[in-house]
């Protein structure tokens, strides 16, 4: 899923780990970051290995977030993706839940699993200022 924060810095997109007043620490597991001044958060290199850089803010060319829904069948409804990569929609309203087979998950909350076929993925981006 692409829920969450990110920002363009030198031309690329990095997930934003964390914003702290005036500095933005970006994480990537491109080994090439290193060449932007990244590091390595583990001695042990591997195809997971994670980069980390703190920049202030004014060095990022753009700061926002990104969040995703699906349209399923003309309605619009939460949307996400299990540890198999999997999806599912949800919603907290039972009368949209009923009418589209949604089941009862957990108080107040109905999903049902559905393929990326059957979805339209929508992608909302809001600045951050």
């Amino acid at each position: 899923m692409i829920d969450g924060k990110y920002a363009d810095y030198k031309g690329e997109t990095y997930k934003v780990v964390e914003i702290i007043s005036q500095e933005v620490v970006l994480v990537t597991e491109d080994n090439h970051a290193v060449e932007h001044g990244f590091e390595a958060q583990t001695t042990h290199h591997s195809n997971h290995t994670l980069y980390f850089k703190q920049v202030p803010r004014t060095d990022l060319d753009e700061l926002y977030e990104l969040f995703q829904e699906a349209r399923y069948e003309g309605s619009v409804f939460d949307l996400y993706q299990d540890t198999e990569g999997d999806y599912y929609i949800g919603t907290e309203d039972e009368d949209k839940a009923s009418t589209f087979g949604l089941t009862k998950t957990d108080t107040d909350y109905f999903s049902k699993y559905v393929t990326e076929e059957e979805i339209e993925k929508i992608i909302y981006r809001s600045h951050i200022e």
